[in-house]
């Protein structure tokens, strides 16, 4: 066992040591912060009721950092350390928040968990700018990746690199945003064509899903700011009304789509691009003809 093997299994032997119902519930809370579901809905929240521009620029930034995920995933196909004979068990947890027992058993690097938080959490670190900020945001990342090695669902190199992708992806598209902001969509139109050939080349319906989503922002939010130009207010009740129109068409796409008999990368792919579509341009459109 090398150097790097042997620090990864004392490092997730001493989360495993630690195990107690009180730490499952506080890590599988943090866990929860690097779920795509609940994140994806906070950002969608945060681009209908209080802060577009912030939204824009952390969609840019999660849906290119996890596609690149979804492809090192396929690529290296790292098992994890509770399928490897002599490794840690997981914790096993399997609700609708939060499961460890629908895992791919071969995608075990980088961890996305990890990879989705820092990226969004840095970024915000990036926008803020603050003392509390450059605090908060940083401690939160820590959480969820302790939170993959305490369920022992990934080794500390899945989360240290999946977290350093993440922290590089949010430092990219500062620098975009500070430098060339007119053309951040025409940049993110070019990592899209080269995920889309990657997605070709090695079809996954993770990969396809975050393909996906990162074309229907690349298409969706630009259309939107030409044509429909939505704007945020802060009108208590009629935010109600699009948080609860905006869920419920968005929630209704995705459940129309999950009935549907197919499986494929290629119907994972069309599902979530319309699910953007709905959530970035019909959305804001019925707000615009609801005049709310």
């Amino acid at each position: 066992m090398c150097y790097n093997q042997l620090m990864d299994t004392l490092i997730l032997q001493f989360f495993e040591s630690i195990r107690c119902s009180f730490l499952t519930v506080v890590f599988s809370a943090f866990t929860l912060l690097g779920e795509a579901v609940p994140l994806i809905a906070a950002v969608c929240l945060l681009y209908w009721l209080l802060d577009k521009k912030l939204a824009e620029r952390l969609m840019l930034t999660t849906f290119t950092s996890v596609t690149l995920n979804a492809y090192l995933k396929v690529l290296v196909s790292r098992p994890r350390p509770f399928t490897v004979e002599g490794g840690v068990s997981r914790v096993e947890i399997d609700n609708p928040l939060v499961s460890t027992m629908s895992l791919e058993p071969t995608q075990s690097f980088p961890s996305g968990h990890s990879q989705l938080a820092s990226g969004l959490f840095f970024t915000g670190a990036f926008h803020f700018r603050k003392k509390w900020a450059w605090i908060l945001f940083p401690l939160l990342t820590l959480g969820v990746m302790c939170s993959r090695l305490y369920l022992g669902v990934h080794y500390p190199s899945d989360v240290l690199v999946g977290a350093t992708l993440g922290i590089a992806f949010a430092w990219i598209w500062d620098y975009i945003y500070n430098k060339h902001e007119k053309k951040k969509f025409i940049i993110a139109g070019i990592f899209a064509a080269v995920f889309v050939i990657l997605c070709l080349i090695s079809p996954s319906k993770t990969l396809a899903k975050n393909v996906a989503c990162l074309c229907g922002v690349v298409i969706g939010v630009p259309l939107e700011n030409k044509y429909i130009k939505f704007e945020n207010h802060k009108d208590t009740k009629k935010n109600w009304a699009r948080a609860g129109i905006g869920l419920l068409c968005v929630g209704a796409e995705y459940l129309l789509f999950s009935a549907l008999p197919f499986s494929s990368p290629l119907a994972s792919f069309i599902k979530y691009f319309l699910l953007v579509i709905v959530a970035g341009l019909f959305v804001p459109y019925l707000f615009k003809k609801l005049k709310i």
